[in-house]
């Protein structure tokens, strides 16, 4: 069983987790948290999309014990360029570019970043 705790504001993973990246997290009043993490990813076949991307998801407890680990990988397409968006299922999730808000809250926007955002120092 994989676990994923959070403490301090810093995610703690098993060996198991390390080739995942989280890419957003969501902490809830009671201390439940619930992470999205990138299981697979790959350059697109399609020419409309950059990368195809597999989600994952974990829900864990105050105490850092997983609550839910869901066993479906949900499937994404990421477009970097213009029009950039994020498309789970039949639905398309347009990007807003350029990103120029420092507070980036959404999945979709995390997921995007996580891929085509160039890195900064």
């Amino acid at each position: 069983m994989r676990a994923i705790a959070l403490v301090a504001g810093v995610l703690v993973a098993t060996p198991s987790m390390a080739e995942q990246l989280v890419f957003y997290t969501a902490t809830f009043p009671d201390a439940t948290s619930v992470q999205l993490s990138v299981l697979s990813d790959r350059v697109s076949q399609d020419r409309g999309h950059d990368y195809d991307v597999a989600i994952g998801l974990v829900e864990t407890d105050a105490t850092g014990a997983v609550r839910y680990e869901d066993s479906g990988r949900h499937l994404a397409q990421v477009r970097c360029n213009n029009p950039a968006y994020v498309s789970v299922g039949a639905r398309t999730y347009p990007i807003e570019m350029p990103l120029s808000r420092s507070a980036h809250n959404d999945w979709k926007e995390k997921l995007w970043m996580a891929f085509c955002a160039a890195p900064s120092s």
